[in-house]
């Protein structure tokens, strides 16, 4: 763990770093080749896995870590959540559903859901995985996956604001580019993926939880970052 101050900063206090980030728009959905890993396929989602995933996000299990933290209500909210992964989204996110390649079932989804995470600036990864999928490395296997083909994307220079607290300072005005990943302090099962596949963390805060069954109750999260190196 970071030994810096993991409070979680105000924005007011965000500077501007000299950094590197992926071109944007990125590379769509119809040329992203699958990730083929020991065990998993990682490809864009496609309109005709509405099914399978509702299937995932009609389990509770698997919805604690969204927003909302609870099952979709029918597939149209399913229907809704897959425009994400879609055309033309996909300019502005790098997110693909996780099969196993044994079966080609769908067991989880996940990628960078956002270029500029509300909590500290830099892009922001995340994953869910079904029930039945959690404890046997998958998760792992698919960050590692995921981090790789994020870092291989093309690179522009940019400035950008972000959180001090998150900063690997380069020189007096530059920064190593930074990938963000959060969760709540008890999932120690997401903290070990993390830390396995080389984040650091660096924020710990609570605020009001937004979960529709618990709104309003404290809920406290920690960031990790993680530079290319």
């Amino acid at each position: 763990m970071s030994g810096e101050d993991q409070s979680l900063p105000m924005e007011s206090s965000w500077v501007v770093v000299e950094t590197t980030l992926p071109c944007v728009p990125l590379p769509p959905n119809s040329q992203r080749q699958p990730i083929s890993t020991k065990r998993l396929v990682i490809r864009p989602m496609r309109e005709d896995d509405l099914e399978a995933y509702h299937e995932l996000r009609s389990q509770p299990e698997a919805m604690t870590g969204t927003k909302r933290g609870t099952p979709d209500r029918d597939i149209d909210e399913s229907r809704s959540a897959l425009q994400d992964f879609l055309s033309p989204k996909d300019s502005n996110v790098f997110l693909f559903g996780i099969f196993l390649a044994s079966t080609g079932a769908l067991i989880g989804d996940g990628g960078v859901h956002t270029m500029e995470s509300s909590y500290c600036g830099w892009p922001e990864i995340g994953y869910k995985l079904r029930k039945e999928a959690w404890g046997q490395g998958y998760a792992t296997e698919f960050v590692r996956a995921l981090l790789e083909a994020w870092w291989n994307l093309p690179r522009s220079h940019v400035k950008l604001r972000v959180s001090p607290s998150s900063i690997d300072r380069k020189g007096e005005h530059e920064a190593e580019e930074q990938i963000y990943a959060m969760t709540v302090v008890d999932n120690i099962g997401s903290r070990r993926v993390m830390e396995k596949v080389g984040f650091i963390q660096f924020l710990e805060w609570t605020e009001p939880n937004i979960h529709e069954h618990r709104l309003g109750q404290p809920i406290t999260l920690v960031g990790y970052r993680r530079s290319k190196a």
